[in-house]
């Protein structure tokens, strides 16, 4: 089904895919969360838990399986899934670029969630939390466009995976659903945050705080969340062809 066939859908229609898509590979998907959190948990452990390595290494693990995940949410969409084979291979060839992508999203992500999690002052009295939520939202679309634009050489790839996330949320009705989506994302991360101080208040060095409070959510997350963003970004490829 292209998507001059294909309608918009509502929000909680999108969400109620989603859940669907994920359902759908769901064995795999943990499997993938499973593989993901050893990995990440290696790569830290043999770099001491070092803080440049915290944030770039689940950038760089978690690139397969978001290209994976869309790949596999905008072939069910087409009504063309894809083979499990055929699925790791698309995502082994989108990974690098992916990976590049989220690497400049948590460079962006971890300071600005200071805007949203902060005290009084890093949050602006609270003027800066809705701002933020719409900057989370906008950053959960790079890594799909990455995944799915095969138009674009692969070295312009995260440039313009940024800049068409801007270009979406230039859109107001698009803002508000990216703010939304910014919202849910927001739940994940409080739930990281008190996890990561609540490991730390019971004696936890802060390094491994860290790593336990974020890891393991993050990897169980990671697939719903991606097939959610995908299937965002599609309907908004679709509500431009209808303008």
């Amino acid at each position: 089904m292209t998507a001059d066939e294909r309608r918009p859908e509502r929000f909680v229609a999108l969400i109620d895919a989603a859940l669907a898509a994920y359902a759908a590979r769901w064995p795999l998907y943990i499997a993938l969360a499973a593989a993901t959190l050893a990995a990440d948990l290696a790569i830290d452990a043999l770099a001491r838990f070092d803080a440049v390595v915290l944030l770039l290494t689940p950038a760089f693990v978690d690139g397969f399986t978001s290209a994976l995940v869309s790949i596999d949410v905008a072939g069910r969409v087409r009504e063309e899934p894809l083979a499990t084979g055929e699925l790791f291979r698309a995502a082994l060839l989108r990974w690098p670029v992916v990976a590049v992508v989220l690497v400049i999203v948590s460079l962006i992500e971890e300071p600005l969630q200071l805007a949203v999690f902060g005290n009084l002052d890093e949050t602006g009295y609270g003027l800066l939390i809705l701002p933020g939520l719409a900057v989370l939202g906008v950053l959960g679309l790079p890594s799909v466009i990455a995944s799915l634009d095969e138009g674009v050489p692969p070295l312009a790839r995260p440039g313009n995976a940024v800049l068409r996330s801007l270009f979406i949320a230039a859109t107001w009705p698009n803002l508000g659903r990216l703010t939304l989506a910014g919202a849910m994302l927001a739940v994940v991360f409080m739930v990281q945050e008190l996890a990561m101080r609540w490991l730390g208040a019971h004696g936890m060095a802060t390094a491994q705080a860290w790593f336990w409070g974020n890891m393991p959510a993050d990897a169980l997350f990671l697939a719903p969340f991606q097939a959610f963003f995908t299937l965002l970004y599609l309907d908004f490829v679709v509500r431009e062809k209808r303008r």
